[in-house]
């Protein structure tokens, strides 16, 4: 057994991964990419080797249509899974960040949100929505992000029927001193050195893991598809915990900038490979899954990059 099939055989019980949360990685990284369905079969037959047994991914998957996660079809005695309409726009929003070229923001503007007509029936659903895209309370009911992706939050105010009942601010500092106000507010508001410490713990833990997989060949397929999900899976965990603050808010020596780095030149090492396969092993409704689409070719890639790809 090499190095990298010890790591995978240890990682998910290592850092306590859920079979139902990964399960939500699956779809997202993978099954959104290739046709949108996975036979559920193909899903216990892949989630054994990280040590998931069946009963734990038919329950798991089962609690995840309870949840409106996921939306079952059936085709005589098998079964086939695809993400609801409402996990399809939590993934699409989750998906601008995870796989952004760079998680640092070049701006200084913040989005400030006012839920001023928001009802107060409304305002627990309002706030958990808001705050799974990564604002933070800044003084009662004032939401803020830096430079936030507006489309993200348009999206959310249309699925939860609020255009027209929050205002939204675009704003910045006007002088040193509110700059140096605002960092400390940030510093006291938000916990910048735990998020710190998982971003280095991640980097201590997979940097071997893509000098493994560049410099050796070590990784078959399976394995490239198996370190894929982890890395996107753990990744994921702590971005979406990360406010994407601008350089001039961070401490110095930021390692959310290394991480954001290392998981892009991991992704890109395993993302032939990892993609061999699943077009090779994993089913749907009409046999093996279709290759990725064009959506996938863009990940962690600015339209920079498209352009000299193309060229």
């Amino acid at each position: 057994m090499n190095d990298i099939e010890v790591f995978i055989k240890n990682r998910v019980e290592q850092v306590g991964i859920s079979c139902k949360t990964f399960i939500v990685t699956v779809f997202g990284d993978v099954v959104s990419q290739h046709g949108d369905w996975i036979w559920l079969g193909s899903l216990i037959e892949s989630l054994a080797s990280f040590g998931y047994s069946e009963r734990l991914v038919r329950t798991s998957v089962f609690r995840l249509v309870e949840d409106d996660w996921l939306k079952v079809q059936k085709v005589g005695r098998k079964s086939y899974y695809c993400l609801t309409q409402n996990a399809n726009n939590h993934n699409t929003k989750a998906a601008r960040r995870i796989y952004a070229p760079s998680n640092i923001s070049v701006s200084d503007d913040w989005l400030i949100v006012i839920p001023s007509f928001v009802a107060d029936e409304e305002l627990i659903r309002f706030r958990r929505q808001i705050k799974w895209l990564g604002f933070s309370s800044i003084s009662a009911s004032v939401f803020a992000h830096p430079s936030f992706e507006k489309n993200s939050l348009d999206e959310t105010l249309k699925e939860l029927n609020l255009m027209g009942d929050v205002i939204i601010f675009s704003a910045n500092t006007t002088d040193e001193q509110s700059s140096m106000a605002l960092r400390k507010l940030v510093f006291q508001k938000w916990d910048l050195r735990e998020l710190q410490s998982k971003y280095d713990l991640l980097i201590v833990d997979y940097k071997p893991i893509l000098k493994l997989a560049t410099l050796t060949k070590e990784t078959n397929y399976q394995q490239s598809f198996q370190l894929r999900l982890l890395i996107i899976h753990e990744y994921r965990r702590i971005l979406l915990k990360d406010h994407g603050l601008s350089k001039s808010m961070l401490p110095e020596n930021w390692s959310g900038i290394t991480a954001h780095q290392l998981v892009k030149e991991l992704y890109a090492s395993l993302e032939k490979n990892s993609n061999i396969y699943i077009c090779d092993n994993l089913k749907s409704t009409n046999g093996f899954l279709p290759k990725s689409t064009h959506t996938f070719s863009n990940r962690f890639k600015s339209i920079r990059e498209n352009n000299d790809r193309d060229e």
